[in-house]
């Protein structure tokens, strides 16, 4: 049996959750869905996901706020931001919070999918590094 690959999606609008969820699907790949970072950060999920897919701007924690957060507490997930207001600025401070990628909305499904294998292909090798520890 081929284990699937398991991505976290967070987005406060839910119209574009559930796009990607559907092109996530589509790609082959189990979903969990959070309308917050904050929920997403109390759910079990969150240490049995491959790729975490997250919306920059958002009330309350932010795509960068979850970003740090989440390095904080030592969770190393492969964390693809994805934003309308990619500005360069915004990418450097991501970039030096541990982001693994950007991806600038609206984006080609094919743009979006391939950031996610690559995350995910990341996600595997370092999990395999770890199990042999």
């Amino acid at each position: 049996m081929i284990e699937t690959s398991t991505i976290a999606v967070i987005d406060d609008d839910a119209g574009v959750r559930s796009a990607i969820e559907d092109l996530l699907r589509s790609g082959g790949y189990q979903t969990r869905v959070f309308g917050k970072a904050a929920d997403f950060l109390r759910s079990p999920e969150i240490s049995e996901c491959d790729c975490i897919v997250s919306d920059f701007q958002m009330p309350e924690t932010s795509g960068l706020d979850l970003l740090r957060t989440l390095r904080f507490r030592r969770i190393d997930t492969p964390i693809i931001i994805i934003s309308a207001l990619m500005a360069t600025t915004v990418q450097v401070e991501m970039a030096k919070a541990g982001a693994f990628d950007f991806v600038e909305k609206p984006f080609p499904p094919e743009t979006f999918l391939e950031a996610v294998r690559s995350a995910v292909a990341k996600s595997t090798k370092w999990n395999r590094a770890a199990a042999s520890r």
